[in-house]
């Protein structure tokens, strides 16, 4: 396989972020190469998102890129075949308490201009979505947010990018960043060298392995979040769901994609690169441990063991697949159907679990300035990844061709690690 001698920008990791900062460098006429292990897009957790683009229930930090993001998903043509449909976004709420949640989300859409988002009853609610006719206490309404199928959006970033001539090279694993004088000199893929002066680092959980070659610790820690997909059903579900104890897409040909919602039950496969960063981290498990399940990878731990490291970008190998957490998915449709008793002859007919990469605080590394000069790196999306993707795209391009961006990034810092580190109210 030949590959050219110096492309201005080299990407690693042809999931959302990387389609999208392809896509965002060629526009701007720069040379772009995107290495990817796997034999295509969207393999791993950019094919394995739930699909829901939403602003609302976002950090107040997130939103800026939340709002950017929806906006460009507005923008692009020939929406179907990504499945995109701007049909809102509703959390159902049970209880009192989660109502008292909603009204805080709420409050806090407003204080940063999103008006639009508001607390309804469940009359209001029914009058949205008919089919809900069990019993629940009301939502919180966002009618502007969207939805589309992740695999199908992440491979149509891929084809607008080539379109545009950017070069994505599949089967190609990066495992370290080459650096002299303390600035980007390539990118060393499998027994190949790809000369550069600037990469971006897009790997989704691999990230921390490329990064460690030039002596960057990312603290991500690696989740598995099960999902599950039902056979079609005869009832419009037309925005997407989010409550505590489900969460639920309806693609077009009726059949539901299915997550556990918010303070759903995770999953970690822990092995010797665990305990990257302790102090980071145990509070936030020590807090969340009855949404942790965790296990033991022993083809992991053999590999560090044999490779004497648990950083090594030899470390990088291919997707991973983890068991899908099957009663809990099982439990998730059975609370989405007493929401929605028409849905009860719908049953799961798929499950699976995409692995996230988690940051300690809940929220996206974006950094451009640790490192040799010319590295960017995009981590830590924590599930967020498609829905802020495109806007991603924009900021990694930003950064690796100007070196700055005008969008406010300042709190993805790789550096705000360096201190006490704030543990967010949910696990995800």
């Amino acid at each position: 396989m030949s590959l050219p001698k110096r492309p201005d920008v080299v990407v690693v990791g042809a999931g959302i972020i990387g389609a999208t900062t392809a896509l965002s460098i060629a526009r701007r006429g720069a040379s772009v190469m995107v290495v990817e292990k796997e034999a295509t897009s969207a393999t791993e957790q950019s094919g394995r998102a739930q699909g829901a683009i939403r602003v609302q229930g976002r950090e107040p930090v997130e939103l800026p890129l939340a709002e950017e993001s929806l906006r460009l998903w507005r923008d692009l043509p020939d929406p179907e075949a990504l499945e995109l449909r701007f049909t809102g976004n509703m959390y159902i709420c049970i209880s009192h308490q989660e109502l008292q949640t909603a009204d805080e989300l709420v409050t806090q859409a407003h204080r940063h201009g999103l008006t639009r988002v508001r607390r309804i009853s469940a009359d209001e609610a029914r009058e949205i979505l008919p089919a809900a006719t069990g019993i629940f206490s009301g939502a919180m309404w966002s009618e502007e947010d969207a939805q589309c199928d992740p695999t199908l959006a992440t491979r149509y970033f891929v084809a607008a990018a080539e379109r545009h001539g950017a070069e994505f090279q599949f089967g190609l694993t990066a495992r370290s960043i080459l650096h002299k004088d303390d600035a980007v000199a390539g990118v060393m893929v499998d027994d190949r060298t790809i000369k550069t002066r600037t990469v971006v680092v897009a790997a989704g959980v691999w990230a921390p392995y490329i990064a460690a070659s030039v002596g960057l610790t990312l603290p991500i820690m690696p989740l598995a979040l099960s999902q599950a997909e039902t056979s079609p059903a005869n009832v419009a579900v037309g925005p997407t769901l989010r409550a505590f104890g489900f969460g639920a897409r309806q693609r077009p040909n009726g059949q539901l994609s299915i997550s556990a919602g918010m303070n759903t039950i995770v999953d970690h496969y822990g092995s010797f690169a665990s305990l990257n960063l302790p102090r980071t981290w145990l509070p936030r498990i020590a807090r969340h441990y009855k949404d942790v399940r965790l296990h033991i990878d022993r083809a992991r731990l053999w590999q560090e063991i044999r490779l004497r490291s648990a950083s090594s970008g030899q470390l990088v190998t291919r997707s991973i697949e983890r068991p899908a957490n099957t009663s809990l998915m099982n439990r998730s449709l059975a609370r989405l159907q007493d929401v929605i008793p028409a849905l009860r002859d719908v049953e799961a007919v798929r499950y699976w679990a995409g692995t996230i990469d988690m940051s300690p605080d809940g929220l996206p590394i974006i950094d451009a300035e640790e490192g040799p000069e010319g590295l960017v790196v995009i981590s830590g999306l924590c599930g967020h990844g498609l829905a802020l993707g495109p806007a991603l795209g924009e900021i990694a391009a930003d950064l690796a061709l100007d070196g700055k961006t005008r969008r406010p990034i300042a709190p993805f810092a790789l550096s705000r690690f360096g201190g006490p580190t704030p543990i967010p109210k949910k696990m995800l």
